[in-house]
């Protein structure tokens, strides 16, 4: 009977433990983008530097809505910063850029 009480005690808190995202969800989402960006160029990024700067996002059930900065460097000196919004799958395995 005691080690189904223990039993039943460890279930239940087990089954109300917060379940974390990664502490660095920013970070991966960023990462994510310029892996987007530097492939979406069909390999044509010579001289050219994408820099994520911010992003600002919604966590939704199955993606994150994301809005970023993103700051495009040339070498020959000029550069350029907009925003992008896109949506990113939880995994990051896929971006799907709205503009």
């Amino acid at each position: 009977m005691r080690i189904l009480q223990i039993g039943l005690l460890a279930g239940i808190l087990w089954g109300c433990v917060e379940k974390k995202q990664p502490d660095d969800v920013p970070g991966q989402l960023k990462k994510t983008m310029k892996q987007f960006l530097e492939q979406s160029a069909n390999g044509n990024t010579t001289g050219t530097q994408f820099i994520v700067e911010e992003v600002a996002y919604y966590a939704d059930k199955e993606f994150y809505e994301c809005e970023f900065t993103v700051r495009m460097k040339r070498l020959t000196g000029k550069d350029t910063t907009g925003q992008m919004l896109a949506r990113i799958k939880k995994d990051y395995s896929s971006v799907m850029r709205k503009y």
